[in-house]
């Protein structure tokens, strides 16, 4: 999956008493909207701004570390690419932001203190908020529990909290709202007419039978039309819109691998072998592996034989305890791997849980000593026991806001998903035992519901290494990136360098000044930094990107405007080349009162085309040509023969045959309309910031900003 992809599909999930406790901050002082749109400014240096309104470089890089400690506690590794996903995903949330408090603040728009409220305590309430409260038997949301929720912990003056969830939660509803009411002003105003509908159908129904002649643009040599700059220039400049740039450089480089070679890795395979003996023999294994560096991290449980992946797993599987097996290749690592043992146990468990915490999660103190929390959980199970009912003592006691509003409960969860001592119990105990267990978070009261696909689950201690080039062989890479630099320090002189050396030159172009990663190289935001420090021309001393070392020389600028003919003439190019020929065609088919006339003249066949419909994209004879569909339907075109027409891959002449229509006795014209309403909404939706964006003037300081 993509970056952008991960980072679009992964909502952050707030732990809930940081959600309600920020939430009622907001409920009881209008926070948002007394604040006015300069409320979301900071003194501190900017980073950017839209339509003259500064972008604060404090709030920027608070919702960028904000983001990068979400998908980090998921357990996601925040690799370069990533990070600068993130920052441009931050980036244009906050031009939306801007963009839509602008317009919310010149019409009038608020969303009030009251109408959060409202939103809340409502079935159209925000999932991540609405699903603390929703009883997991019926899956209806218990709107009471959440007023009472609110009513107990109304005390709360966190101001670190409130600031948090304001920013992560509250901001973001409220800021929707406010775009959905902007929003409304336009959509409330469309209108589709039964009329409309019912001539669509009309048309639509409509097919055609023609008879045509075509000569395609490929009979023409290019050679035979010329296209000049000026041409180009004339059409970017009718149709400017199409052709914006923006401000971008252009390299070319040369490359030398330093990464890990033949030897490096036998070295290593070499040295994997000679410490099997030392892992089979090592009194903890677990402990040998963390203490030696292993790229695999030591999980200290019982995996279930379906989910381990790993190249050699047969191989493992048939390990007695103690035995070692290896060394194996695994991705851009070597591993051996050592039985500790092995038992049945299930893929998944159903169990519910109250946690009597003796940490604060949010301040990380202890919130209760040690005994008094065991001996609060002891006098639960017993309750329980004796016949409470666990769900109420959850609500009242549990200090897990995921479950307490649940009975407790989590419904299903995988195998090494929980802590060791809260997923020991689950997975290695049997359903309908109960048991007080301490983690870190505390003492749990757990009671296993159900278990399910039993199989055998393994603990195996990998130690993985990675293939790592040696020092050799990276100062080899290294001396010779620096000899092709020390003679490469003109354009000229690199082209002379590489055509010496017979090196590949490699060309990147439109290189923007907020990519991180130049095509054909790993991600580096360093090396696109040093693109725009230095000046069309200038040749790098060797960059360590990725594996390899990078020479790049700067071979041009592209400036922020409408496009230049040279940049524009692979596209319009072709386009005013069979504009050229089509005149040339149409001149072919001479004057004509026939199609058979029309075809003669120019040396072709007549074809026939039947069961044309007016919504066909394609016909096979003439392909995606709608210029002729189009025509199909014109009824001057029955008494004679249409004049030359130009289309996208020729010129054409039409003659119609008929014109008939199939009935549409099913059509629901009702429900036609209200479709092509909520589609016509749809697109109006996306447009509308299209448009605000297009028409707002945007500036991104973030490179001067040191990004």
């Amino acid at each position: 999956m993509s970056i952008i992809q991960t980072i679009r599909d992964r909502a952050a999930i707030l732990v809930f008493g940081i959600i309600a406790i920020s939430l009622i901050g907001f409920l009881i002082q209008d926070a948002f909207v007394g604040r006015g749109r300069g409320s979301f400014q900071s003194a501190s240096k900017t980073i950017g701004d839209v339509n003259g309104t500064e972008i604060s470089r404090q709030e920027y890089d608070t919702r960028v570390k904000m983001m990068e400690s979400q998908y980090q506690s998921q357990g996601y590794r925040l690799e370069e690419g990533m990070r600068q996903e993130i920052q441009n995903q931050i980036w244009n949330g906050l031009i939306t932001k801007e963009l839509i408090l602008s317009e919310a603040n010149k019409l009038g728009l608020q969303f009030t203190s009251k109408e959060f409220s409202e939103l809340l305590f409502s079935d159209n309430a925000p999932q991540e908020f609405k699903q603390q409260f929703t009883d997991p038997k019926t899956g209806v949301y218990n709107i009471e529990a959440a007023r009472t929720a609110f009513n107990n912990l109304k005390k709360s003056k966190d101001a670190n909290q409130l600031k948090q969830v304001n920013e992560q939660l509250v901001d973001p509803i409220i800021l929707g709202q406010l775009q959905q009411k902007f929003m409304t002003i336009f959509t409330n105003g469309l209108y589709i007419p039964k009329w409309l509908i019912e001539k669509q159908n009309a048309v639509n129904g409509q097919v055609s039978d023609i008879s045509y002649t075509g000569l395609a643009y490929s009979t023409v040599a290019d050679s035979a039309v010329a296209v000049s700059d000026a041409d180009i220039n004339d059409y970017v400049q009718k149709h400017k819109d199409q052709f914006k740039q923006e401000r971008s450089r252009s390299i070319a480089f040369v490359t030398f691998n330093a990464g890990a070679n033949k030897e490096d890795s036998t070295n290593l395979w070499n040295k994997m072998e000679g410490m099997k003996q030392v892992l089979a023999e090592a009194p903890d294994a677990g402990i040998f592996v963390t203490r030696n560096g292993t790229k695999s991290p030591f999980f200290d449980g019982y995996i279930n034989k379906s989910r381990i992946q790993v190249p050699a797993k047969d191989s493992l599987f048939a390990l007695q305890p103690g035995q070692v097996y290896g060394p194996y290749f695994d991705a851009s690592t070597i591993v051996i791997a050592r039985m500790i043992g092995s038992k049945v146990l299930p893929d998944s468990v159903k169990a519910r849980h109250i946690l009597i915490g003796t940490i604060d999660p949010q301040t990380q103190q202890p919130s209760r000593t040690d005994s008094v929390a065991k001996a609060l959980a002891d006098s639960i199970k017993n309750a329980i026991s004796a016949g409470a009912s666990f769900a109420e003592l959850a609500a009242k006691y549990s200090d897990d806001p995921g479950s307490k509003d649940k009975g407790g409960e989590y419904n299903f969860f995988p195998n090494g998903q929980m802590v060791k001592e809260f997923n020991d119990f689950c997975f290695e105990g049997k359903v309908g035992d109960r048991g007080v267990v301490k983690t870190q978070f505390g003492y749990h009261v757990i009671e296993i519901q159900d278990q399910k696909n039993f199989e055998t689950a393994y603990k195996i201690a990998y130690l993985a290494k990675a293939i790592e080039p040696s020092k050799e062989t990276d100062d080899v890479a290294s001396a010779a990136a620096t000899k092709f630099a020390s003679e490469s320090r003109t354009e000229k002189a690199f082209d002379d360098a590489v055509a010496k050396n017979k090196f590949n030159k490699r060309i990147a172009d439109n290189v923007k000044e907020m990519d991180y990663q130049v095509a054909g190289l790993p991600a580096s935001r360093s090396f696109v930094k040093w693109i725009y420090e230095s000046k069309p021309g200038t040749v790098s001393d060797p960059i360590s990107v990725g594996d390899q070392y990078v020479v790049a020389v700067i071979t041009g600028e592209k400036q922020a405007g409408v496009q230049s003919a040279a940049t524009a003439k692979l596209v319009v190019e072709p386009i005013l080349r069979n504009r050229k020929k089509a005149e040339i065609l149409r001149q072919k088919f001479g004057k004509y009162a026939t199609i058979d006339d029309a075809a003669k003249n120019a040396g072709q066949q007549v074809q026939v085309a039947d069961s044309i419909r007016f919504s066909d994209n394609f016909k096979p004879g003439f392909g995606n040509e709608l210029i002729v569909i189009g025509a199909a339907f014109n009824k001057a075109y029955q008494e004679n023969p249409s004049q030359p027409l130009t289309g996208t891959t020729g010129v054409y002449v039409v003659k119609v045959k008929s014109i008939g229509a199939l009935p549409n006795d099913a059509a629901n014209v009702e429900e036609q309309r209200k479709a092509a309403l909520m589609q016509m909404k749809q697109t109006m939706g996306y447009g509308l910031m299209d448009a605000l964006k297009g028409a707002a003037k945007i500036e991104d300081t973030r490179l001067k900003a040191g990004f």
